[in-house]
């Protein structure tokens, strides 16, 4: 409590719900998809922003959003998952305790990029930021194809007026796992009532497979579920989320060491499990569900 007092004035949109974690719910136990779940049930949003705690938004993403959803097709808007291009600040050096780590920021205030315009000369002229995680895990965005994103290249070519997001029309590896706005509370409840806790209808999207916990698999399992599920991807234009250094976790500590930790190959283990248990449940249509390419990045 001592780290979180007095957040409530600094950020009085923010909500902290607190958990009493057992003994067991601690590095490779970590219950990272129950506690993210215990968040969904305080939505009282149409829309949540699937994303990490150590990303910060552009300065106008809120209000990116807002316009990209307002112009969406109501028939087909609930289905579809808004991909929200994920980016990294690279440091001069890498940052190996919290104090570190935060004087990057505290020195500089435009280390992490705020506009569109800033984060193009930081990627371009500046070459300090980069696609998250591009060099040691390009698949992980690579789908959502950033560099033409940057270009912006963000519309469908059609023959009205109206402009329409580019979609994924395949992914180009199945370990795409970006972050996401969904639907939360179904449009027919939405004027009635903004939270799903007030309404009898069941939230849209899924909650989190508790099952995963720790490190590992716990985001990824939720991506190929909407893609079961039949959801759409389409692409944000302009706003973005930007990774803020850290040092590496505890549950990451623990995930890496393969040797003296299951945890690596319990998950490894469960995740097929999932997908098969995904195919049983929805037994979707290939031409329903987004699929992949054919030619894919070696």
């Amino acid at each position: 409590w001592k780290n979180i007092a007095g957040w409530s004035t600094v950020c009085p949109q923010m909500k902290i719900i607190p958990h009493a974690a057992s003994k067991n719910e601690k590095d490779e136990y970590y219950p990272v998809n129950m506690l993210r779940n215990i968040a969904l049930d305080a939505v009282t949003t149409s829309h949540v922003l699937v994303v990490d705690v150590d990303f910060i938004p552009s300065m106008d993403l809120h209000e990116t959003i807002q316009m990209a959803l307002d112009k969406s097709d109501t028939a087909t808007e609930e289905r579809n998952a808004l991909v929200v291009p994920a980016f990294e600040r690279i440091t001069p050096e890498p940052c190996v305790t919290k104090e570190d780590c935060a004087a990057y920021l505290q020195q500089n205030s435009s280390f992490i990029p705020h506009s569109f315009d800033d984060l193009k000369k930081c990627i371009i002229k500046d070459k300090s930021c980069d696609v998250f995680q591009r060099t040691i895990n390009w698949e992980g965005h690579y789908s959502t194809h950033s560099d033409s994103w940057l270009k912006q290249d963000w519309y469908k070519e059609t023959d009205g007026d109206q402009k329409q997001l580019k979609s994924i029309d395949c992914f180009d590896s199945l370990r795409y796992e970006p972050y996401v706005v969904i639907r939360w509370c179904p449009i027919s409840d939405a004027k009635s009532s903004p939270s799903p806790l007030l309404s009898k209808t069941k939230p849209v999207a899924p909650y989190y497979d508790e099952r995963f916990h720790g490190y590992g698999k716990n985001k990824i399992q939720m991506v190929s579920h909407l893609r079961y599920m039949g959801y759409t991807f389409s692409i944000l234009p302009k706003g973005f989320i930007v990774h803020n250094p850290h040092p590496e976790s505890n549950a990451k500590e623990v995930w890496n060491n393969v040797k003296d930790n299951p945890l690596h190959h319990e998950m490894d283990k469960l995740y097929p499990q999932f997908l098969g248990e995904l195919v049983e449940k929805y037994r979707v249509s290939t031409k329903r569900m987004v699929g992949l390419c054919k030619q894919r990045k070696k």
